[in-house]
């Protein structure tokens, strides 16, 4: 899901600073949860989360080491709209050879923490630990759902985070807020859902009694090459961004704005880069994002062993909710 929109600095979340003003190095504990959901509801809600736990060194650049490293979902620049392909080409000409702005002595190392669980409510759900791929800047371990319930991860709820701890770092405790989930999203005047329609021969059953309601379904939203194209949202929480990308099998459009403004324009010149073809769709991805850094946190007592002795702790928690739309670009 938040994979998908690319390569560029997470400046977009209103983030604390990404280089640590001491030069010292830290702890960084990053949990993601995301929700997808189809405007027309034709399947059931998914969900999942994820959590890592690395040290970073005194030279590495938060944002920067960890997206390389496909640690951290990278979005658009704040209030502002991009081509992520194009800005993933010019971002991978100029990386060093690496693919990390600052060069690592060696590959970040992704730690053990322990039994790690999330608690929604009343809800509570243990993350299973998973092996992570060597990638040339990260091995180690990640945790993740068991599975894409979205139910144990649901909007507009108190998240509590806790890790147990083992011999590399201690026991940590993250709490966040989920924000509220989309409503009343709009493109261009359309609403990205509307009520099915009956067919004339369906108004009534066999005994003359009127079917129940049809189900929601997707709206036949359509965009309108080289026009801009307005968009529309229930307005959530301040602080909370809004992000819609438009993507074809060429290019990947999108655009973020403040969540409190209810509303943005994706720019003509965007627009303008998708093709007209009835016989092919694009997919619009609109996402409610909200983003937490807590930034030298005392660690809770470790060992001098430890590798997280003597280190500051940084908690990231990150939200983001996705709902989805095909439309036709005309």
């Amino acid at each position: 899901m938040g994979a998908g929109l690319g390569l560029l600095l997470l400046s977009a979340c209103g983030a604390a600073d990404a280089t640590r003003a001491d030069g010292s190095a830290s702890l960084e504990a990053v949990l993601s949860i995301e929700r997808l959901e189809e405007a027309g509801h034709s399947d059931t809600p998914s969900a999942s989360a994820m959590a890592q736990f690395v040290i970073l060194p005194s030279d590495a650049d938060v944002h920067d080491t960890l997206g390389a490293a496909g640690l951290r979902a990278q979005l658009p620049e704040h209030a502002g709209c991009v081509d992520l392909v194009a800005a993933d080409a010019a971002a991978t000409a100029r990386r060093a050879p690496n693919g990390l702005r600052y060069s690592l002595r060696e590959p970040l190392e992704l730690l053990e923490a322990g039994d790690v669980s999330i608690r929604a409510g009343d809800m509570l759900t243990r993350l299973a630990l998973n092996s992570f791929p060597p990638s040339g800047s990260a091995s180690g371990v990640i945790y993740t759902t068991p599975d894409q319930s979205a139910e144990p991860l649901p909007p507009d709820e108190n998240y509590a985070i806790r890790a147990t701890g083992s011999s590399s770092i201690p026991a940590l405790s993250i709490a966040g807020r989920a924000p509220l989930a989309l409503a009343d999203v709009t493109v261009g005047g359309q609403p990205l859902e509307r009520p099915g329609t009956v067919a004339p021969d369906a108004a009534l059953d066999t005994v003359g009694v009127p079917p129940p309601p049809p189900p929601f379904q997707a709206a036949p939203l359509s965009v309108t090459a080289g026009q801009p194209l307005d968009i529309t949202w229930g307005v959530g929480t301040a602080g909370d961004h809004i992000y819609v990308e438009l993507a074809d099998a060429e290019h990947s459009l999108a655009c973020a704005f403040l969540d409190e403004d209810g509303t943005g324009t994706i720019p003509a010149t965007l627009t303008a880069q998708l093709r007209p073809d009835p016989s092919s769709s694009v997919r619009l991805s609109v996402h409610r994002v909200r983003e937490a850094v807590q930034p030298d946190t005392a660690l809770e007592e470790t060992h001098p062993d430890s590798p997280a002795y003597g280190l500051s702790l940084e908690t990231t928690v990150r939200f983001d909710f996705e709902t989805t739309a095909v439309v036709r670009v005309q």
